[in-house]
């Protein structure tokens, strides 16, 4: 959707279609209690609306319990924020018919996915739990995977496929995706029965009328937006993103063939972590490991990426299993975290490795990230790397595109990127024995053109 398209509005009358039905219960939620209660917000929406389809007796609002109650038939709207992922606790035993999140891309993969596994409410059993979003797009929000298949390839809105339904279900804590349920049980074994579906419907402001009659200014004011503002506000494009924006660029990187391409080494190197979501930690780093190739003409190939969460005992275990299925001669690299406890940790790990017969070796990560991705970022510039198509793509660039430096955003694969890349990019092989002579990066980056 795009601005001005009264998707709000429409978001709070779709809940009238089950206000008069005996135990209904709805909730609408925003980021925080002022979004929804403040000038404009969902709390001033539900009383102008309520009040055109309910006289004022046979509707209470409840300011204290923060909910609509219906006298006739007893069905409740809630209107309750959700301020970040450790909010979670504060949904614990919440049941609904029916959810709308409100401006969606404020709200992170996680809150999504703990409001869907609220969708429940068995004293109604006439309403089929089910959750909507409203939004603009953001090219750098998890939502903008759902929407591409009703995209055109510019990223605005191909009206011909709203309302399209697709199929989809969870594996490793991420989304799986099927344009039909059969398909999804073919592709990831998924029962039928639990199967979920989705549509998306677009919108802008030229679908409200109303907006336009009352308020034409507002028309103007997005028609005058310039650039990447207007594509996403006025056009409903999912693409547009500021050109200075990030340190990586999928458009960099042109799609390969295994059979056109003259490997000479490879190295999968893994960005390591030991967590399982849980409410304390509901979106815990992943394990990574990304896989790139070198050419004989000296070009790069990331040929696959592994992600998963698990506990450290369960790493060492899915990371030897990679490593029995990736090329013969593979480099194994892993992080050495600082400190003597990280440096131990690493030995452990490479102990196991080359006991089961691969060649590993540990890498300092005591650079900052930004400084690690870098060459490897120049390089894809450049022109100098490929890749295979897998199921990996999408969840690999998004992440790649999305890194900024910050804390904010993952960056497990790109510190796997950023590793394996560097220690193809090495002309010159140094025996560990030798790294005592002087330091460790000023002889591991020895005649490395991205090195800086």
């Amino acid at each position: 959707m795009a601005a001005g398209s009264g998707k709000s509005e429409i978001g709070v009358i779709d809940f009238l279609k089950y206000t008069d039905i005996p135990n209904f219960i709805g909730v609408m939620t925003r980021r925080t209690t002022p979004q929804l209660t403040g000038p404009g917000g969902l709390l001033s929406k539900c009383k102008r609306i309520f009040s055109q389809a309910y006289s004022p007796d046979e509707y209470t609002w409840r300011a204290k319990d923060g909910k609509f109650v219906f006298h006739k038939s007893g069905a409740e709207i809630y209107l309750k924020h959700f301020e970040n992922d450790q909010a979670d606790v504060n949904w614990q035993g919440a049941e609904a018919n029916l959810y709308l999140a409100d401006e969606g891309t404020q709200f992170t993969q996680h809150m999504i996915q703990y409001i869907m596994s609220r969708m429940r409410n068995p004293s109604c059993p006439d309403v089929a739990p089910h959750l909507k979003i409203t939004c603009n797009p953001s090219a750098d929000h998890f939502l903008r995977k759902w929407v591409e298949p009703y995209l055109h390839e510019d990223g605005t809105p191909d009206r011909t496929k709203d309302g399209m339904v697709r199929y989809f279900s969870f594996q490793d804590g991420d989304f799986i995706w099927a344009d039909t349920k059969e398909e999804l049980t073919a592709n990831y074994g998924i029962a039928e029965e639990h199967a979920l579906s989705f549509t998306y419907i677009s919108a802008n402001v030229y679908d409200n009328p109303i907006i336009q009659k009352i308020n034409p200014k507002y028309v103007a004011s997005l028609m005058g937006l310039k650039g990447v503002e207007r594509s996403r506000l006025l056009d409903g494009n999912w693409y547009a993103r500021e050109s200075a924006s990030g340190y990586f660029k999928r458009d960099w990187c042109q799609s390969q063939s295994l059979l056109n391409l003259d490997i000479v080494s490879y190295c999968r190197a893994w960005d390591i972590a030991g967590s399982l979501p849980s409410d304390s930690l509901p979106n815990p780093d992943w394990t990574a490991g990304v896989l790139i190739g070198k050419t004989k003409d000296e070009r790069y190939v990331i040929m696959d990426c592994v992600r998963f969460r698990a506990r450290f005992g369960e790493v060492m275990q899915k990371i030897i299993e990679t490593a029995k299925q990736d090329p013969d001669g593979t480099q194994i690299i892993l992080p050495q975290e600082p400190g003597q406890a990280g440096k131990a940790a690493g030995m452990m790990m490479i102990k196991d490795l080359i006991g089961e017969g691969f060649y590993a070796r540990m890498r300092p990560s005591n650079k900052s990230k930004v400084i690690r991705f870098q060459p490897f970022a120049a390089a894809a510039q450049a022109g100098l790397v490929d890749y295979l198509e897998g199921p990996w793509n999408d969840t690999f660039f998004d992440e790649l595109e999305g890194f900024d430096g910050s804390r904010k955003v993952k960056d497990d694969q790109v510190d796997a990127s950023a590793d394996a890349f560097i220690t193809l990019a090495q002309r010159i092989q140094i025996p560990n024995f030798l790294t005592g002579l002087k330091s460790a990066d000023s002889i591991l980056t020895t005649n490395n053109p991205f090195a800086r």
